[in-house]
């Protein structure tokens, strides 16, 4: 800590150890200042010197005079008079040769041609053959980057102009057939035109009647549909209780499905596991009958108890074959077709084995009878049984063969293909549920758009039919002025029509514009970017003065250095030039420029985190590339100047410099700037600075971590450049 210490107070003593390095280190501290005000200065109020562009206007306008109103309108001189009014922007009033040639030439910004058509595209819009009027705009965007966006604008207010003076033009015309038919009234002349005008009016009204009628037909039409749609939800709400009563019944048949999947299962298990335990059976029964004559040199009366107990014993079998040929017979019923002659044979075979068996039961029976009368022929039922039970087994062996190879797997498929059938009816039945929850939403919400449309639609025809009305009154009204020849009553159906024709045009609308956190001037919006540009310039200013390393004499008079030491002592008078810099700049935008402050203190205190930062980034990159670092301080400059978005939208520019912009920390000073000037939302301001900070990690990992990796690096690299004799 001693050492850096030291380190900063020899600084400080060298940095005014002269006169020289007094005026140096002014000129660090004041230059980014003038670069700020300088460029802030010089865009303070820019658009209020949009009068200067000049804007050549040519009016062609040959003006318009209809077949029943004997007026003249010229459309495009009215809108010339408006714009020597308008001071927005410098019009010059001049032909359309010289307007065209002084836009090529560059004499003009812009210019602005009237067509001669254009009172008779402007006052026949009415007429099924009508063009839209045109206004031809020439714009010389080499001249300069912005003028052309500001004469753009010149563009519009030409066209507002023109629609305003529309406006008063129709009402002025209006007003003048007026005029002109009370004069002819007084004159006498109410003949023609006059009865004209009657027969226009007829026909209009005719027109009006015809389109009411339409829109009945559209009306009853809405009306018509929206009874469909009151059907269609009763449709609806009766297939949703279908589709609950298909949900019942495909619930019963997904659980059918399920039990007789499992219930597949466990016969076809059931059944080879029985057939196997069967010919097992049969082994063990004809090895019994064997040692039951093989002992008969004992008791006869007890051999042949065991052969009747043999006997007794197949009972079991019997009834277990018998069992299963009907459970067989069971499953063949309820399969398909093609499996229903397997389980008939398949139970067939399990009727002659328990036949076998039985048959077996009479012959032990027969030979316990003859063991007891001492009948020497009871070998032969001995031998009978023997030869009984090995067919049953070979039966049962063969049966079981040919369930395993055939019957089984087609079981087992049909199990599968009843599981199949479970899930796919579960599916089914919840896209049935929700199709009826839609079909009745969407037939009420259809219903209520049909009430909406048919009420507008009965609302136009009553106003059609309204005007039809008052137009054939007003016909009337003119016919009984002919015929009584009063040009008193006349002149007062006239004049009441324009007035209604006025009140109909004076429908003016205004926008109501409400700016959420203003600016009170350009030059306030546009200070976050030369301001952020400014303190970044300054802090590569310092680097470019200041030596990023501490010399060896200055060195053997500290104790025991070390390069993080060395390091951060060195960065103490950086510091404090940049501290000197940013409070003379900020100082002087409040007080000098008096830019926009909502939050003065937290500006200051944004100018002051910027240099700090800044500084120690650049210094980071010097200290550990040398000139390198100095190189990519400039490159990054390069890339925050449009990066940061402090002029154009960051949604404007492309995606590339969209993504990198968050990574710069311009972006984050210009933001932090912008909220402390116009004014915060909850943690803007925050959340900017601590993002500013982050920057610091980065930067202090490559000055005090990868710069010695890289020394020996840039020791060679050093030298090479300075061998060359001619780069530093």
């Amino acid at each position: 800590m001693n050492n850096i210490a030291r380190i900063f107070r020899d600084d400080c003593r060298r940095l005014f150890a002269n006169v020289v390095s007094v005026i140096i280190a002014a000129g660090l501290v004041v230059m980014p200042s003038i670069f700020a005000w300088y460029n802030v200065i010089a865009c303070w109020n820019v658009f209020d010197n949009t009068g200067n562009l000049t804007v050549a206007v040519a009016n062609a306008d040959e003006g318009y005079q209809s077949d029943l109103v004997p007026l003249r309108v010229n459309v495009g001189e009215q809108v010339v008079s408006a714009l020597r009014a308008n001071d927005q922007i410098d019009w010059v009033i001049t032909t359309e040769d010289d307007a065209v040639d002084g836009a090529r030439s560059g004499r003009y910004y812009a210019a602005v041609v009237i067509p001669p058509e254009f009172s008779r595209d402007m006052l026949t819009f009415y007429a099924e053959d009508s063009e839209h009027a045109k206004i031809i705009y020439y714009a010389n965007e080499k001249k300069s980057a912005i003028a052309p966006k500001i004469t753009d604008r010149g563009a519009d207010t030409v066209s507002y102009q023109v629609n305003e003076v529309f406006a008063e033009t129709l009402s002025e015309v209006a007003l003048g057939v007026a005029e002109s038919f009370s004069r002819l009234a007084d004159e006498g002349n109410l003949d023609g035109r006059v009865a004209d005008v009657a027969d226009h009016a007829r026909s209009l009204a005719d027109s009006a009647e015809r389109a009411s009628s339409v829109l009945g037909l559209y009306s009853s039409l809405a009306q018509t549909a929206r009874d469909l749609v009151d059907g269609s939800a009763a449709l609806a709400a009766s297939a949703r209780a279908g589709i609950d009563g298909a949900s019942d019944a495909a619930g019963q048949g997904i659980a059918a499905a399920r039990t007789a999947a499992n219930a597949l299962r466990s016969s076809g298990a059931g059944l080879s596991d029985a057939l196997a335990a069967s010919s097992a059976a049969f082994d063990a029964a004809a090895g019994s009958v064997d040692g039951v004559f093989d002992a008969m040199s004992g008791s006869t009366a007890t051999s042949a108890a065991h052969l009747r107990e043999r006997a007794q014993a197949l009972d079991a079998q019997v009834g277990a074959y018998r069992d299963l040929a009907a459970h067989l017979r069971e499953l063949a019923a309820g399969a398909p077709e093609a499996e229903q002659a397997a389980l008939e044979h398949a139970a067939q075979g399990m009727d002659a084995v328990a036949d076998l068996v039985v048959s077996m039961q009479g012959n032990l029976r027969s030979a316990a009878d003859k063991l007891e009368a001492g009948d020497a022929a009871a070998q032969a039922d001995r031998e009978a049984a023997r030869q009984q039970a090995a067919e049953a087994r070979d039966r049962i062996d063969a049966l079981k063969a040919d369930f395993d190879e055939h019957l089984g797997p087609e079981l087992d498929q049909l199990a599968a293909d009843s599981a199949t059938l479970a899930d796919g009816l579960e599916t089914a039945l919840g896209k049935l549920d929700a199709a009826g929850g839609e079909l009745a939403a969407s037939a009420g919400s259809a219903g209520e758009s049909l009430d909406a449309a048919s009420a507008k639609i009965d609302e136009a025809a009553a106003g059609l039919a309204g005007a039809a009305s008052q137009l054939r009154e007003m016909a009337d009204a003119v016919d009984a002025a002919l015929a009584a020849g009063d040009p008193q009553a006349l002149r007062d159906v006239l004049n009441a029509d324009a007035q209604a024709l006025s009140s109909a045009l004076a429908a003016p609308v205004a926008v109501e514009r409400v700016a959420v956190f203003p600016a009170e001037n350009f030059g306030s919006a546009m200070a976050p970017l030369y301001t952020t540009l400014a303190l970044f310039i300054g802090s590569l200013l310092i680097l470019v003065v200041v030596k990023p390393t501490v010399s060896a004499r200055d060195q053997a008079d500290l104790r025991d250095p070390k390069p993080r030491q060395l390091f951060l002592g060195r960065f103490g008078v950086m510091a404090l030039l940049s501290l000197a810099q940013t409070t003379l700049m900020g100082l002087g935008n409040l007080f000098f420029l008096q830019v926009q402050a909502a939050h003065p203190w937290l500006l200051m205190l944004c100018f002051w985190t910027a240099g700090l930062v800044f500084t120690f980034l650049i210094y980071a990159l010097v200290a550990a590339f040398a000139n390198l670092g100095k190189a990519m301080a400039v490159l990054l400059l390069i890339v925050q100047v449009t990066g940061c978005g402090g002029s154009f939208p960051l949604q404007l520019l492309p995606g590339f410099v969209q993504a990198l912009s968050p990574w710069l920390p311009a972006t984050h000073v210009v933001n932090a700037m912008r909220a402390a000037m116009m004014g915060t939302y909850g943690t803007d301001y925050w959340v900017q600075m601590g993002q500013l900070m982050l920057f610091v990690v980065p930067a202090a990992l490559i000055g005090l971590v990868l710069r010695r990796p890289l020394a020996r690096f840039m020791a060679w690299y050093v030298e090479q450049v300075e061998s060359s004799k001619l780069v530093g």
